[in-house]
């Protein structure tokens, strides 16, 4: 078997890589790439974020009362004065009659909180004091866009946990809160809330569908809203002119409103997230708010699927009209009063006369179109993707999206990729990753990507970009069997490593480590952090065929790692007929002071020895990180005082062939001291 005469092996396929994204988390890690020259140092030990993220449930806590006016964009007939907890205000409002025997009323609407990942579960908790005679509910709706909102779900006791659908996913989230008193002069007090959100990875997301769109793909990225549901239900007119609504709008004659019997729906006073459409028999239509809750319920919220009360009843059936008509709950509402009438919606008198041109109290059935259960969310772009500040093994790439999106990168040695990073879920309209374990002096091929918290996905056009070549340092060369041939190349770029053992000895139990061969970097010649990358490349025959990585009962190739107390780590490739009997295993070996060792080999067989392979090693803080091919990396603890690194071809038993070429020897700049680094 002799060398490849080419010098490398195959080479439009001779270099595989592993990807390892790190998601930049702060502003300083950017500054310290030194992004503008064309020297770029590798991202400092100091800045290397860890390799796993905590999956702890994220965070808002606040007290309402403390922020004062900045904190709400509702209050109602609720103080703030006494600086720590909200109370009922001086106004006595009468809440809805269909809300309970109370006698005062208050609601505080916090501003939209937005939280960094997606999310579909808050856990919703509160302090506070509730005095016998009042109550304290507390209601949280969603929004995956700030736009679309959820109906609200109420909560009336603290520690309780809102699902918004296993499906979904959403980023925004508000609270509203309710203080009632069974008399004046009477109030419970809420003081520091806190919402903890869980963290939903937006695969398998239809969001979408909670607000009735259609599906939308990649090659149809425009959103098509499908009709908001409709029900035909008995409606009356609400009439009540110069009474207070439950979101404390005074009603006016001729006033244009609805409401509807649940707080779920309910507008803050002056919104119009809630609209309904109403189309009357005679053919007039009318849009209006919802700023009232009831007639006869207040947690009937019938035209959504689910329903949150009454889930024996079909969508779309009000539960009055059912009480009235066939006896539900025995003919009474949720309060255990007598229903009088089947109306599942109350209409202002502007609405209803004007709008409708419908007479009398009772207008008989109407068709009731639900408008923010239809809507749909901005198709999601990508604009300004680029790749700057290369370094031997490294990239930074930037983009923008025009909505929030997470975001990963696809990129490889061609334009079929071929490597995922990993994804980051901050849903953000500006995005930068940092790309490592990237070969040095390639050209690579990216494209980014990107899903909006619909789950719709979006990816940019192919792109470019160019790595460092690295720097060498020269290797001592070392022949414990002399069989075993060794050819250093230029500039210790690279090492072959091809012959045969004619040591009698074994590898087992051999104290003169008599059966390898292969070079050193010098003492003292590396730093305590850098990166290394190279192949494994097999030899072949004249033919360029044949390849192998050696030959006979047992051979391995592999980089070794050793510190000053002579501990080291070894990561290769192992033939052996007990572990690996028809080819060869990934092999990781280390022994250490104490005695201790670790043999750990890969699935028999299963390293192709005809093809190369990538190896990549970054080290730091007493760590080794390791990746080889499409691997995942791993981290290893060691000591790393006194380290120097070696590439070893060892072989079983005399006769057994070494046969490996570790080649495209490349080091980082910062791994090596600048005395021991080899000058072009």
């Amino acid at each position: 078997m002799i060398e490849n005469k080419k010098g490398s092996h195959r080479p439009a396929r001779s270099r595989r890589i592993a990807g390892f994204m790190v998601s930049l988390l702060a502003l300083n890690l950017v500054a310290s790439l030194s992004l503008g020259t064309a020297t770029a140092a590798p991202i400092p030990v100091s800045n290397f974020p860890p390799l796993t993220t905590p999956q702890t449930k994220q965070l808002l806590a606040e007290n309402p009362a403390r922020l004062g006016q900045a904190g709400y964009t509702n209050l109602l007939n609720t103080s703030l004065t006494n600086g720590d907890s909200l109370s009922l205000g001086r106004d006595n409002y009468a809440p809805p009659r269909w809300s309970g025997a109370w006698a005062d009323y208050g609601m505080y609407t916090s501003q939209p909180k937005r939280f960094d990942e997606p999310f579909n579960n808050l856990d919703v908790s509160w302090t506070g004091q509730q005095p016998a005679g009042t109550s304290i509910e507390v209601d949280v709706r969603v929004s995956p866009d700030n736009q679309n909102w959820t109906l609200w779900q109420t909560l009336d006791t603290s520690g309780q946990t809102a699902s918004f659908g296993a499906s979904n996913a959403f980023l925004y989230a508000q609270y509203r809160a309710r203080l009632f008193s069974d008399a004046a002069g009477k109030t419970p007090n809420l003081g520091d809330i806190k919402l903890e959100a869980n963290r939903r990875d937006l695969n398998n997301v239809i969001t979408a569908s909670y607000f009735s769109l259609s599906n939308i793909t990649s090659d149809s990225p425009t959103a098509q809203a499908v009709p908001a549901p409709t029900f035909s239900v008995y409606g009356t007119r609400e009439g009540m002119v110069g009474g207070r609504t439950a979101n404390g709008h005074i009603i006016q004659e001729n006033d244009h409103f609805v409401s509807l019997p649940s707080w779920t729906a309910l507008n803050d006073l002056g919104s119009s997230d809630y609209m309904v459409k109403i189309t009357a028999p005679n053919g007039r239509t009318a849009i209006a708010p919802v700023m009232d809750v009831g007639p006869w319920n207040f947690k009937d919220n019938y035209w959504h699927n689910p329903r949150y009360e009454f889930k024996d009843l079909p969508v779309g059936v009000p539960q009055a009209e059912k009480a009235y008509y066939d006896d539900h709950n025995g003919g009474l509402n949720e309060s255990g009063v007598p229903v009088g009438n089947p109306s599942g919606i109350d209409i202002g008198d502007g609405t209803y006369w004007d709008d409708l041109g419908l007479k009398g109290a009772s207008a008989g059935k109407l068709d009731v179109t639900f408008l923010w259960e239809g809507s749909a969310p901005p198709a999601a772009g990508i604009t300004d993707v680029n790749a700057s500040g290369a370094w031997h093994n490294g990239v930074v790439i930037k983009w923008s999206t025009n909505v929030a999106t997470n975001g990963w990168v696809e990129y490889g040695l061609s334009d079929r990729y071929g490597q995922t990073s990993s994804v980051d879920n901050n849903m953000v309209s500006s995005h930068t990753f940092v790309l490592t374990d990237l070969t040095p002096g390639q050209d690579y091929y990216y494209r980014v990507h990107g899903k909006d918290i619909y789950g719709n996905e979006v990816v940019s056009a192919k792109q470019t970009f160019e790595t460092l070549p690295g720097v060498t340092t020269p290797l001592v060369t070392y022949q414990n069997d002399k069989g075993i041939g060794l050819t250093l190349g230029k500039n210790s770029q690279s090492l072959k490593l091809l012959g045969a053992r004619v040591n009698p000895t074994f590898w087992s139990d051999n104290p003169n480590n008599d059966y390898l061969a292969g070079a050193s970097t010098k003492p003292g010649a590396l730093t305590a952090s850098g990166n290394l990358d190279l192949d494994f490349v097999p030899v072949c025959d004249e033919n360029d065929r044949n390849c192998v990585m050696g030959f006979g009962t047992g051979y391995k190739n592999y980089v070794r790692f050793t510190n000053s107390k002579g501990e080291n780590y070894d990561f290769g490739a192992i033939h052996d007929f007990s572990l690996s009997p028809n080819a060869m295993a990934s092999m990781l070996e280390a022994n250490f002071k104490n005695g201790d060792k670790i043999r750990r080999y890969g699935t028999p067989d299963s390293y192709d020895q005809k093809w190369p392979h990538h190896y990549h090693f970054f080290w730091w803080d007493n760590k080794i990180l390791f990746s080889y091919d499409n691997g995942k990396p791993e981290v290893f603890d060691f000591n790393l005082d006194g380290l120097t690194i070696s590439f070893v071809g060892a072989s079983r038993a005399k006769g057994d062939i070494v046969g490996i070429n570790f080649q495209n020897i490349a080091f980082s700049p910062n791994g090596l001291q600048p005395d021991a680094t080899i000058k072009e």
